[in-house]
């Protein structure tokens, strides 16, 4: 191939190099010569999705200029200022840059390229947040919900003064990771006037609520009710999240159920829709994957929240295919495969609808050992997924259990743990490992719905160990159930991004257990103490090794090696808050 071809130019017939009449996405956004071909020659070469989605604007002048005084006197002086809560965000260094700010559209369609915003109507997101946003989302968050293009998505930020509807979605997603500043890779701030810059910091973000509203305002300014889409499906998914995080419960249940219409409404639950569009790969593919997302969280929220269920089963599952992405779409397939257990006949009765359903003893201890055996892909699997899946599981299990609370199915003499009121000791147990197998950093990419799975958890096994107390009575020189509680209060706490209520709640738990054991005469408490650094390294390596082919005895030898455990009594009058600092 000769080596201005290869570069991305394209030969005329009599061999003279000519230019292409337009660059895709990927080329476009990487500034670099394109064959102009589908797809092209770089997008072939790097793996990359090749796309010619985006509208490019027109060069030239867009019309005769008005003067500075005709101008004035059309606007006025009020639009001048505008409050702090609609003003764009500023650089660190006080200046604005001109390519930070999108404008607003005039027209209410969808998509339309042509309008152009109206910034008096709606105040930009500077492009370098919506940037730092975008790249945490795909770094952290993206392997847990894969539902995004990663190239349609950068043609979307080079082209937002054309896109109402994707400036939307880009500020819901926005709205979520700034609940994480800890995700996001802030650099330093261009120069100012005066030659210095310093490092952008969570201060310089827009709050969630100001994102919340550019997303509502740029909705306001399409009509994506009456002509939906999968952009419109992913918004609200977004706008679930966001408010799921800020513990605000109606609204988070209101844009899931939003979510969830507006892709019955474009008929993506039916898989007759993907063969009619096979031919647009891209759409079949985050359509179904969004389907299988909604799939998940509406059953996640219904378990937490005690919500019915809409979608079934009625659409096939994503494929994996080999590729950069075969791990991710691998645990994503785990992750639907835990929740499909979970259909209307169990929510019905979980949520007291129904008196007939999956309540026998025999249904319950099939479910558990289901969930006990499931995760077979999870050492291919990101960090990031890891965590989701080993304490989504954990945390399945305890809801299972508690069904058989509510239905008076425990028994103290069963030979079947899971039927047990002790199982909490062990499902808590298994979390506190498998906390300790992933780094924190993978705890804190799932933020709150982690935090609040630990905290579930946390209480059941508070809840027994007040009502047997006995419980808590450990064997000497070996872990016991208390310690698991203190260490999932540790874990809580010291997640980025949790909840300080549920650690409250979760503390004051402990504080009735260790008041209890106190009532009963069982007045020890227990101190934790350090190992040396080579044998900690040796037992957490043995952790890894164990987790990795599914060892749960082995998780247990090294975890009860890792921590060595000495009891003494020193009375709960001495109990201090650092008796909750856990060395780990």
């Amino acid at each position: 191939m000769d080596s201005k071809e290869s570069a991305g130019y394209l030969k005329q017939p009599d061999g003279k190099v000519g230019k292409v009449r337009q660059a895709c996405d990927t080329c476009h956004m990487r500034r670099i010569r394109c064959d102009g071909m589908q797809p092209c020659w770089k997008c072939i070469a790097g793996d990359n999705n090749c796309t010619y989605n985006a509208v490019h604007k027109k060069t030239g002048p867009k019309g005769p200029r008005k003067s500075a005084k005709a101008r004035a006197q059309k606007h006025g002086p009020s639009s001048q200022s505008k409050s702090d809560s609609q003003r764009p965000l500023t650089s660190p260094s006080g200046n604005q840059s001109s390519d930070a700010t999108v404008t607003n559209p005039t027209s209410g369609s969808i998509p339309d390229p042509s309008s152009n915003y109206n910034a008096s109507s709606l105040p930009a997101v500077s492009i370098d947040v919506i940037t730092f946003c975008v790249d945490a989302f795909f770094k952290h968050k993206y392997p847990i919900t894969p539902i995004l293009d990663r190239a349609q998505v950068e043609a979307m930020i080079l082209h937002l003064v054309s896109y109402t509807e994707q400036y939307a979605l880009l500020t819901a997603c926005c709205s979520v990771m700034v609940l994480n500043p800890e995700l996001l890779d802030l650099p330093s701030s261009p120069p100012s006037a005066d030659g210095q810059s310093r490092p952008y910091s969570s201060a310089d973000l827009p709050s969630v609520d100001c994102l919340i509203s550019e997303t509502m305002k740029a909705r306001s300014l399409c009509d994506w009710v009456e002509h939906p889409s999968l952009t419109s499906v992913q918004t609200s998914f977004f706008l679930f999240s966001a408010y799921f995080c800020l513990g605000k419960d109606n609204s988070a249940w209101f844009h899931l159920r939003e979510a969830i219409t507006i892709l019955q409404t474009i008929r993506f639950h039916e898989e007759s829709t993907y063969t009619d569009l096979a031919e647009d790969s891209g759409l079949v593919v985050y359509a179904r994957r969004m389907f299988w997302v909604l799939f998940i969280t509406e059953r996640a929220y219904g378990l937490q929240r005690h919500r019915p269920l809409t979608l079934q089963e009625t659409i096939a599952l994503p494929a994996v295919n080999e590729g950069r992405e075969k791990d991710i779409l691998t645990g994503f397939l785990d992750l639907i495969s835990l929740f499909r257990n979970f259909d209307s006949d169990f929510l019905n009765v979980w949520n007291l609808q129904s008196v007939e359903g999956p309540a026998s003893s025999e249904a319950i201890v099939r479910l558990q050992d289901i969930l006990q055996h499931s995760l077979r892909n999870l050492p291919s699997c990101t960090d990031n997924q890891k965590a989701d899946l080993l304490l989504t599981r954990q945390w399945l299990k305890r809801m299972v259990w508690q069904l058989c609370v509510t239905k008076s199915l425990l028994s103290s003499t069963t030979d079947e743990e899971s039927m047990s009121i002790a199982y909490p000791i062990t499902i808590a147990r298994e979390a506190v490992i498998a906390s300790n197998i992933v780094p924190a950093t993978a705890l804190e990419a799932n933020g709150v719905g982690i935090v609040e799975k630990l905290f579930d958890i946390g209480c059941s096994l508070a809840d027994v160990l007040t009502l047997r107390p006995r419980l808590a009575v450990p064997v000497a020189l070996e872990i016991g159930a208390l310690d698991y509680l203190l260490e999932l209060v540790r874990i809580s706490g010291t997640v980025v991004g949790g909840s300080s209520r549920h650690l409250e709640i979760l503390v004051s738990k402990v504080n009735d257990c260790l008041q209890t054991r106190a009532s009963n005469g069982l007045q020890g408490l227990p101190q934790i103490w350090e190992l040396d650094d080579d044998e900690l390294g040796t037992n957490e390596e043995v952790m890894r090794q164990s987790f990795i082919t599914a060892d749960v005895d082995g998780w247990a030898s090294a975890v009860d090696n890792m921590f060595g455990i000495f009891y003494s009594t020193n009375g709960l009058g001495s109990l201090q808050e650092d008796t909750f600092n856990i060395i780990d």
